[in-house]
């Protein structure tokens, strides 16, 4: 099996903001209530940053401690701030709202489709792992297997799944409400379309999760726990890592900050995985090769530069 494992900097080829760049612009919203929301979390951060000069991450870091009304704010901001990057606001009936946000449309970013057309194309036997909470990766991925492009389709790491939602608010539908796929996609940090239900968690259709305040995410805090909720997660990640021979890192940096996560690489690769690293940043494989000193780990330039090296990684 090959894992591909997708950081920021894949994301932000698509348009969505690094977690530096959360608070770097007002991001449109539809109604009075996210305005407000909008504006109070910029306040909040605009006071904060003048008085301290920290970082997005320090920042957030700082109002999980107190966990209030803040916190709960900044939580919401940053899911409805990714959210925003690709949909449109529109009218609907007489009011304003957010649209084009399900999962069954295509991802209309040209590397990444690049991206998984080379890689479909040499092989199926794939998981992708990825710490982002767009939806660019099912977008990519596809619900249900599509041959002719190729794409396998994905399924939320326990295999084909009904999900809920079929288009919010309602008067924007969608017919196609189910994961029907062969490749396991398994999101450490959540995602904007995701919500904690009775049961665990709820895989949504569509990102109201995000729009209306609950989406499951873990923000981007300078010093992240795995929330109980994600356990089983993380688990199906881990298992994932030790299952593959071929290790493909896509636009991530591995920051010393972000403990769980280099404690989830270092713990899974005892099997010695070939580990390829796309990322135009030498100290990168620096870090990685600290990390992981007896494994073999290559260097490549980031997307698009690294495309045409992609088919001798996976063989």
């Amino acid at each position: 099996m090959i894992a591909v494992f997708l950081g920021a900097g894949f994301s932000s080829v698509g348009g969505v903001p690094l977690a530096s760049q959360l608070f770097d612009r007002r991001p449109q919203a539809d109604i009075i209530l996210r305005e407000n929301l909008i504006a109070r979390v910029l306040n909040g951060w605009d006071y904060w940053y003048h008085k301290t000069g920290g970082t997005p991450e320090q920042y957030l870091t700082h109002l999980e401690t107190y966990t209030g009304r803040q916190w709960y704010d900044a939580v919401w901001y940053v899911a409805l701030t990714v959210v925003l990057q690709t949909p449109r606001v529109r009218i609907a009936g007489v009011r304003p709202a957010v649209s084009h946000h399900t999962l069954n449309l295509t991802s209309g970013v040209d590397v990444h489709e690049a991206f998984w057309t080379i890689l479909f194309k040499e092989t199926t036997d794939v998981a992708v792992l990825t710490t982002n909470y767009d939806i660019l990766a099912e977008r990519g991925l596809r619900l249900t297997s599509r041959p002719r492009l190729p794409r396998p389709g994905f399924h939320y790491g326990n295999g084909p799944e009904e999900l809920k939602g079929r288009g919010y608010p309602g008067v924007f539908r969608s017919r196609l409400s189910r994961t029907e796929g062969t490749v396991p996609l398994i999101k450490l940090h959540g995602s904007v379309s995701w919500a904690v239900g009775a049961d665990g968690i709820d895989h949504y259709h569509d990102c109201r999760p995000a729009i209306r305040g609950d989406a499951a995410i873990i923000a981007p805090a300078s010093e992240k726990s795995v929330p109980r909720t994600f356990r089983l997660v993380w688990d199906t990640a881990a298992l994932v890592l030790r299952k593959s021979d071929i290790w493909i890192i896509v636009g991530y940096s591995f920051p010393t900050y972000d403990e769980a996560i280099n404690a989830l690489f270092r713990s899974n690769a005892s099997h010695q995985p070939i580990v390829h690293v796309l990322n135009s940043d030498p100290c990168v494989v620096s870090r990685l090769q600290m990390m992981l000193p007896k494994t073999s780990i290559h260097a490549h330039e980031g997307l698009p530069n690294s495309l045409c090296e992609l088919p001798m990684m996976l063989r």
